[in-house]
């Protein structure tokens, strides 16, 4: 009897030891090495577009790069999480993706008051973050551990669109209509900094809230104080509200505005009215680049659409941690971390990364463009410390 208990019991062990191993998930773990990418982003909401490329683009480029073995030894997968353009629903997306889908990097998010609340959790956790889309300087401006960002700083871009108004525009009285939330004013104060620095006049400093649709009593003021050059600092469905209204009221300033709102939908919400703002980014679809000329044409067979900024940044940003994971041999986060903070010599299509103490990517050109009969046209090229 103790031994026909003994043999049913073994028997039992070995049927659960077996089904284990049968498992997908077990199994890839033995014969598998495996990086999990969490990727975080509106999907939904009033920043969509933006979301969505991030998306398609690192879809694109974790299925480019397991294909051709690129990432070495190891296999990447990608978790996606809407987070709306939400603060709160962005943390909770970045913890499921932590705590339940046991991500070993996220990539995310793009609303800069998403990222700072997603940076809470990522530092608890001791887990590499990239941003590929969030550009408010406190993100990496506290010092944080474990955040790095492949996205254009706000203040290379705040100098940079008020160095083009004084010295080439000629533009000396301005006013800035920025979003009352962190990106915004973030934002709001950059550009004041860059105004007082290059001896622009700083009539009106007005705000907005995310889902406002009436901006006539801002833009009225700004009239009023006679201001040549306006600065948005916002996304591009209110951005392109704002420019229709001006429109209507006879607001004859000259437009500006930084990479959160470029996006083609600016221009299909804006139309005719936003003709002629100059915005900064990093990217263009028309690029000589045989980089770029590359991942559009991917892009476009693959989507049916041009990529954005968003998409190019977020696309060079898995490649990132392809090389990341190779050269560190381990998922590890604080070799992957060092790794990710020691990248050099690759040429992407936003340029070639490299991180300083901050982990700003300073390896990147930043663009000055307009919108020119309904696309993104180049102006001129800046590079950090212009």
């Amino acid at each position: 009897m103790v031994r026909d208990k003994k043999l049913l019991s073994t028997m039992v062990i070995s049927m659960l030891v077996f089904g284990v191993l049968s498992l997908p998930g077990y199994t890839r773990s033995l014969n598998e090495k495996v990086l999990k990418i969490g990727v975080v982003g509106p999907e939904s909401g009033g920043s969509a577009q933006l979301g969505q490329a991030q998306h398609k683009a690192v879809q694109m480029a974790v299925e480019e790069i397991n294909a051709s073995k690129g990432a070495g030894d190891w296999k990447l997968e990608a978790y996606f999480e809407d987070d709306e353009g939400n603060p709160t629903k962005s943390a909770n997306a970045t913890n499921k993706l932590l705590q339940k889908s046991e991500v070993n990097v996220i990539i995310g998010a793009i609303n800069s008051s998403c990222t700072l609340a997603d940076m809470v959790y990522t530092e608890r956790a001791g887990i590499p973050q990239i941003t590929a889309g969030s550009t408010g300087a406190d993100i990496t401006g506290q010092g944080k551990k474990w955040i790095f960002r492949t996205a254009v700083n706000d203040e290379f871009q705040a100098n940079a669109l008020v160095k083009y108004a004084v010295n080439v525009l000629g533009i000396k009285k301005v006013a800035t209509l920025t979003a009352a939330d962190d990106y915004g004013q973030s934002g709001a104060k950059l550009l004041k900094a860059a105004a007082d620095k290059y001896g622009l006049e700083l009539v009106a400093t007005l705000t907005y809230n995310n889902g406002d649709k009436d901006f006539k009593p801002q833009l009225l003021t700004i009239k009023d104080k006679g201001a040549k050059g306006i600065f948005l600092w916002g996304l591009y469905t209110e951005a392109a509200l704002i420019a229709r209204q001006a429109q209507q009221l006879g607001v004859n300033s000259q437009l500006f505005g930084a990479s959160g709102m470029a996006a083609m939908k600016l221009m299909e919400l804006g139309e005719q009215a936003v003709e002629g703002m100059v915005l900064t980014q990093s990217f263009l679809p028309n690029s000589w680049d045989p980089k770029v000329k590359d991942f559009v044409t991917k892009y476009r067979q693959k989507y049916n659409e041009d990529p954005i900024p968003h998409a190019a940044q977020a696309y060079d940003t898995v490649y990132i941690l392809a090389d990341a994971i190779k050269r560190s041999k381990s998922m590890a986060p604080a070799k992957l971390r060092e790794a990710i903070s020691k990248t050099s010599w690759l040429q992407l299509v936003t340029g070639s990364p490299r991180f300083n103490g901050r982990g700003d990517d300073v390896g990147k050109r930043l663009l000055i463009t307009k919108i020119q009969d309904g696309k993104f046209v180049f102006i001129k090229a800046v590079t950090a410390g212009e």
